[in-house]
């Protein structure tokens, strides 16, 4: 298996595997170094521990310019994946650029300490968060994106972290993070400048959108090997 496919960190012992999965190692066992070479993306739901699921979107090594999608459940075994649909309709955009896995340095149990940090200093804090990772569109680099989230699961931080670095790109606070913000129709015009620079930010990680299904028969047909 080439080495670019390998995550830096490989799990080590029962307590490892409680972070982020091996992800292209287990898309690469399972359906073949074509899918895995091709993983566009990856999203974990909002969970106040580390993740036990993660949904994996890929290029399609035998259609293009669509997609396929698998899940990534955490059992008693380990990382169990799960074929969960194709087709052109599983995003609403799609990242230009597969991820670099030999690039990422930080999991996520390293980049939610750094979110921790970076919310104190805000003097905010967060109780559950939402993870992804997916390639700089311009530079290649992997990024975090992750959406933090108070007790009534309301989004109230947003911040995007290197994966081969850890250093902090971006950050939003209170009513930027959701994309709002009541004081900058008042604000001056680099104000408001400002807000909309906060909400691209923002809007560049919105990836998912109502995802038709194809599952089934066709879905393993798909990854065959032959």
């Amino acid at each position: 298996m080439k080495p670019a496919l390998l995550l830096i960190v490989l799990l080590a012992s029962a307590a490892s595997v409680q972070g982020n999965p091996e992800v292209a190692t287990i898309i690469d066992q399972e359906y073949g170094a074509a899918t895995s070479e091709g993983i566009l993306l990856l999203q974990s739901p909002a969970s106040a521990a580390e993740p036990e699921q993660w949904t994996v979107y890929a290029r399609d090594p035998f259609r293009q310019g669509e997609l396929v999608r698998a899940l990534l459940t955490l059992d008693k075994e380990g990382w169990a994946p799960a074929a969960n649909g194709a087709g052109t309709k599983l995003l609403q955009r799609v990242p230009t650029q597969p991820i670099a896995f030999n690039r990422v340095k930080l999991r996520s149990a390293d980049v939610r300490k750094i979110a921790q940090q970076t919310a104190m200093l805000a003097k905010m804090n967060f109780v559950t968060a939402a993870y992804q990772l997916a390639a700089n569109a311009t530079t290649g680099a992997p990024e975090w994106g992750l959406a933090l989230n108070d007790t009534n699961g309301a989004e109230i931080g947003f911040i995007v972290i290197s994966a081969e670095t850890g250093a902090v790109i971006h950050q939003q606070w209170g009513n930027d993070a959701d994309g709002t913000d009541a004081a900058a129709p008042g604000g001056t015009k680099g104000e408001r400048a400002a807000v909309e620079v906060k909400k691209t930010a923002r809007r560049a990680w919105e990836w998912t959108g109502d995802a038709g299904l194809e599952t089934g028969r066709f879905f393993k047909k798909l990854f065959s090997r032959d």
